[in-house]
């Protein structure tokens, strides 16, 4: 069985200095804007169980991923379904009519909390709504949305990946007893790969990602497009890397993304 080739996405139309985000209801300083802050316990709240989010993009815009980062601390699974529209220029917001997709689980995993959709085609859209139908809460917590362009290798990732999780935690003790004292702080995943097949174009593509990314804006990554429930990591490269030419016309770049929390 052949593997599904990754997914990698840098540009986050949610976070254009015009778009324009609501929501159908929000709870207190909780807002929706807060799903455009790459810091991911700065949630939206709504106690609308049959809520939605929207963002206008302010013009067309490629939509080829759309995903959620739901906060850790928000109780998983999260039960229910939700939903997407998006709407073209000169349409009507969350009518659906550039495409709608069939309501679906939410499908978060506890310990992830990742919704990740993928149109079978890139999409031509202003407008997003994602639209929730959750049971057994009572309220919603969305830490961060992303609507944004989706890049895919010819070649997939090279063998020998890693993928690992990195405590937080800080553990001290105590010189007379030896007595551990732990501070239990979040964990956070980390995935680095490499990319070492790449085509003179892809070269030129990722070249441009690194310029407009660096160490300072965050990217999506879907290890798995098919399930990507637990094979999604939003965060930023580690540090920069350049692009080595292996031979004509191959290129080959390293990864190392550290979730964001």
């Amino acid at each position: 069985m052949v593997a599904p080739k990754i997914l990698l996405s840098w540009v986050n139309h949610v976070d254009l200095s015009v778009s324009v985000i609501t929501a159908s209801q929000e709870t207190g300083n909780l807002s929706i804007s807060n799903v455009a802050s790459s810091i991911i316990g700065r949630r939206w709240r709504t106690t609308e169980l049959t809520g939605w989010g929207q963002v206008d993009f302010g013009t067309d815009q490629e939509v080829g991923v759309l995903g959620l980062r739901f906060p850790r601390d928000t109780p998983f699974p999260v039960a229910g379904t939700i939903s997407h529209q998006l709407d073209a220029d000169g349409g009507t917001p969350g009518a659906g009519a550039a495409y709608a997709a069939l309501t679906q689980p939410i499908g978060t995993t506890e310990g992830y909390g990742y919704h990740v959709h993928l149109p079978t085609t890139a999409i031509t859209a202003r407008y997003w709504r994602f639209t929730f139908a959750v049971t057994g809460v009572s309220f919603i917590d969305v830490g961060r949305a992303w609507a944004g362009p989706a890049w895919r290798p010819t070649f997939n990732i090279a063998l020998g990946y890693q993928d690992g999780w990195s405590d937080l935690s800080r553990i001290s003790s105590s010189t007379r007893s030896g007595a551990e004292f732990v501070d239990v702080r979040a964990r956070q995943r980390a995935f680095t790969f490499g990319l070492e097949a790449l085509s003179d174009t892809e070269r030129d593509e990722l070249r441009e990602m690194g310029r407009l990314t660096g160490i300072s804006q965050q990217l999506l990554f879907v290890k798995d497009p098919d399930t990507p429930t637990m094979e999604t990591v939003l965060g930023r490269m580690s540090g920069t890397t350049p692009i080595r030419h292996r031979n004509i016309p191959i290129h080959q770049k390293a990864f190392s993304i550290r979730e964001s929390l």
